[in-house]
Order: structure tokens, then C-alpha cells, then sequence
């Protein structure tokens, strides 16, 4: 007969909690959290990216679909104990499939303080104009 302990599930749960802790995501691909807002100039993202240089952000587009990747690369000084990483590390991409009332040959893209700022302008063909109307006689 084995003893009932009641914490023996709290300790396991505890120990592989701090098995993920001390462990990093290097190799594994995370989504940014994205703020997207609409307004009669087009779409603007704010994609959060903390800790990540600006020479490791690519933007692309093909087709519909506009893509953000970018990486977060962990570094370890020699000799250093992990003791907890709660930092995301890795790469990071996120894709989106734009209508085409936007022009993607347009879009302006700054950095700023570890967010990306994409501004993708209403196409052309999609803008509101006036059209004339000519009285005959």
C-alpha cells in the first residue's frame, strides 16, 4: 500500500512549470500581438516586437498577404545561471491577407521604442470622389 500524499501533484506540476521556466523558445515561432485600426486613409498596425532590433524586421508582401517576420535572438553570458527567462525569444511572424480597396505598394513602415508601425493607404479605385454631372441642353 502507498501512503496518499496530497502535494505529490503540486510538486510535479511546480517542477515542470520550472522545467519551462529555465528552458528557452529559441527555435520556436511566436505571433506578435498587433493593434490594427481602420480610418478613411486606410489601415495602420502597431505590431509589438520588444527587444528586437530593427535590422532583424522583414516586411513582405505578396500577392493579398502582407507578412512580418523577426527574430529575438537569446544570448547567454559564459558562465551564467538561467534562473527564469519569461522573455520572448525566437522568431516571430505574423501574416494577414489585405482586401484590395488597399494599396500594398504603398505601405510606409516605422520603428519606434520595439513596436513596428505599418500604414497600408486605401487604393486609389477604393477612395470616395465626386463625380460630376454635366446638364445637357
Amino acid at each position: 500500500m502507498i501512503r496518499y500524499n496530497p502535494f505529490r501533484e503540486i510538486e510535479q506540476i511546480q517542477n515542470a512549470l520550472l522545467r519551462n521556466f529555465f528552458t528557452p523558445a529559441a527555435e520556436s515561432a511566436n505571433t506578435p500581438l498587433v493593434d490594427a485600426l481602420e480610418d478613411a486613409q486606410g489601415v495602420h498596425l502597431a505590431v509589438y516586437l520588444p527587444g528586437v532590433e530593427p535590422s532583424q524586421v522583414e516586411v513582405t508582401t505578396e500577392n493579398n498577404t502582407l507578412t512580418i517576420k523577426a527574430e529575438r535572438p537569446f544570448s547567454k553570458p559564459e558562465n551564467a545561471n538561467q534562473w527564469r527567462l519569461e522573455g520572448v525569444y525566437g522568431k516571430f511572424e505574423r501574416s494577414f491577407v489585405i482586401p484590395n480597396t488597399y494599396d500594398l505598394s504603398k505601405i510606409e513602415a516605422n520603428f519606434k521604442h520595439g513596436i513596428l508601425y505599418l500604414d497600408i493607404p486605401k487604393a486609389e479605385a477604393a477612395q470616395p470622389r465626386r463625380i460630376e454631372v454635366h446638364v445637357n441642353g
